[in-house]
């Protein structure tokens, strides 16, 4: 089932074709995607990189898709995981730099939170991210996520614990869509 939000549309991973999964690759191998992520650059060749991820993408616990712009061409990655029956950690890389800083991310978390509060029944969707990360953190701040705890690894590096609940998704969403009073008009 394809999700779609705004300018961006999230594919089932099954679906990428060979050049997006190249992009994929290229992503993951990037050191500094690669560390903003919290990993090391990733240097599987692609053809195990592709099975790996695919055999992730088939758990019951999963929900993984390929990110697509307005144009239909292949930016980046989203997924929730660790899905129970009231919650998920949701994650992303838009690895296409062309795209960053261009609002694709919140585009795409809006695509998956709906999936997960509508579609899912969800409560709660939660994230990490590291505070040397600060565009994640305003993407995620952008949808309605809060951050509810920092923690200070060995190496000095800080997490970031970020969620949002259902409740104040669809509050964000109903004011989102309210309608806007009629104009009033000139001399009353």
């Amino acid at each position: 089932m394809e999700l779609a939000h705004g300018r961006v549309r999230l594919k089932p991973l099954a679906s990428l074709g060979r050049d997006d999964w190249r992009r994929v690759h290229a992503h993951f191998r990037d050191p500094e995607i690669a560390h903003l992520n919290g990993t090391p650059p990733n240097r599987l060749p692609l053809w195990l990189l592709r099975r790996m991820l695919q055999a992730d993408a088939r758990r019951r616990d999963r929900a993984t898709y390929g990110v697509y712009d307005e144009v239909d061409a292949f930016i980046g990655t989203a997924e929730l995981y660790d899905v129970t029956p009231v919650d998920a950690t949701l994650g992303i890389i838009i690895g296409e730099r062309t795209h960053w800083n261009r609002g694709y991310g919140p585009e795409a978390i809006e695509a998956l939170l709906r999936h997960a509060f509508e579609a899912l029944g969800l409560e709660q969707v939660g994230l990490h991210t590291y505070a040397d990360n600060p565009r994640a953190q305003r993407a995620f701040r952008k949808v309605g996520f809060r951050e509810v705890q920092r923690v200070t690894h060995r190496g000095g590096r800080t997490d970031v614990r970020m969620i949002l609940v259902r409740a104040v998704w669809l509050a964000r969403r109903a004011s989102r869509d309210a309608p806007l009073p009629a104009p009033v008009a000139a001399g009353r």
